[in-house]
């Protein structure tokens, strides 16, 4: 599973913009949850602790946000209500970390972009390379002169490497 960071607003005018915010952080969150992610959505239990109307308290989470946020293969920002000032900050920080930051709405879109440029480089990498998955390389028979098995070795390790390549 790759580790991913939800960004979306938090501070609000008042009580109902504030639900509807947390609703909507919880959405991203599931929707990161059920694309096979581990999503770190730490504007729901930081604000748990901390007093967001502290600048001190709000300045220690909003730190220790951009900390968790280095492990993440990428941002999933959710802009549906607007960019507040942190979401900004978030932004900002992950663009100076060459992290990507990929829109809510197009999430199902890049991952699926994802695993068929992945699929791509596998066929490639399986059709130049699948002598290497060969048993019988060494005598060359190459499994009686049938090479689907090495192709497929070789493309499921590749699918693999490539897969992981942005975890």
């Amino acid at each position: 599973m790759r580790t991913v960071y939800i960004c979306s607003p938090y501070r609000a005018k008042d009580s109902a913009e504030l639900d509807r915010h947390i609703d909507y952080a919880q959405q991203l969150t599931r929707q990161a949850l059920e694309a096979g992610l581990a999503p770190i959505t730490p504007h729901l239990y930081m604000t748990q602790c901390l007093n967001e109307d502290k600048p001190q308290e709000r300045s220690i989470g909003m730190t220790a946000g951009l900390e968790l946020m280095k492990s993440c293969a990428f941002v999933i920002a959710g802009v549906k209500y607007g960019i507040s000032e942190g979401m900004k900050r978030e932004m900002e920080t992950a663009a100076a970390l060459h992290i990507p930051v990929i829109n809510a709405a197009q999430l199902a879109f890049e991952l699926e972009y994802e695993q068929r440029s992945a699929e791509r480089l596998a066929n490639d990498y399986a059709k130049l390379y699948a002598c290497h998955f060969c048993r019988g390389r060494y005598l060359h028979t190459c499994t009686g002169y049938s090479c689907v098995e090495p192709y497929q070795r070789a493309y499921e390790a590749a699918l693999r490497k490539y897969s992981r390549k942005n975890e």
